[in-house]
């Protein structure tokens, strides 16, 4: 009997000292609970994090589409400028076979943009064809303007170079034509997509 009471008694002291620790730390529902609040806090951390990535993303992906939109408005902006002054030069070399010679300067190509754009990898976002052609205008027309036969030519009006002048005016006359009627529009067709997809990311990002 005695042996009996000692082991109800034994049973009865260890049955709380089995549950201390978990009462000690607030109960079963009380570490649940502790959980939750650890998986919400890492979950919320990461949601914050995920959303200033994209926040972070969209932001570079509207500041690329703005920079090439002003590098192809400049770019378009230069080559209509060289072509104006290259259109008036024409003019005046058409007049030779009027007997009106071309004693001023002959005009430079105004390149800052063009070589500005090719330190810049922003300048392979354009139309890679039209690069290709804006390259070949400028070197082409370049090495006409450049041409001191050319200068002579157009200075020392006389009927054994008359045919010779008029070649030449036709040749200038067919690049400013390339430049007005295809790499002008390109450029601004390229310019205005750019700014219609900066115009996207900026409304994603507000």
């Amino acid at each position: 009997m005695a042996r009996l009471d000692a082991s109800a008694l034994d049973e009865a002291t260890r049955g709380p000292k089995d549950q201390g620790f978990l009462a000690a730390l607030g109960g079963p529902q009380f570490i649940v609970a502790q959980l939750f609040t650890i998986m919400a806090t890492v979950l919320g951390v990461y949601l914050a994090g995920y959303v200033g990535f994209q926040r972070t993303l969209e932001y570079d992906r509207f500041t690329k589409a703005q920079q090439q939109t002003e590098l192809l408005q400049a770019m378009g902006a230069e080559l209509r400028h060289n072509t104006q002054r290259l259109r008036d030069f024409v003019g005046q070399m058409q007049r030779t076979q009027d007997g009106i010679a071309v004693y001023r300067d002959w005009p430079k190509l105004r390149l800052y943009v063009w070589r500005a754009a090719a330190q810049t990898p922003t300048v392979f976002e354009a139309p890679p064809q039209t690069l290709a052609d804006m390259q070949a205008f400028y070197e082409d027309t370049g090495e006409m303007l450049a041409n001191s036969e050319a200068h002579k030519m157009f200075r020392s009006l006389t009927s054994s170079n008359e045919f010779d002048r008029r070649q030449y005016a036709e040749r200038m006359d067919a690049q400013l034509k390339l430049a007005e009627g295809t790499l002008l529009p390109s450029l601004e067709q390229a310019a205005a997509a750019s700014a219609a997809l900066a115009q996207k990311y900026a409304d994603v990002g507000r």
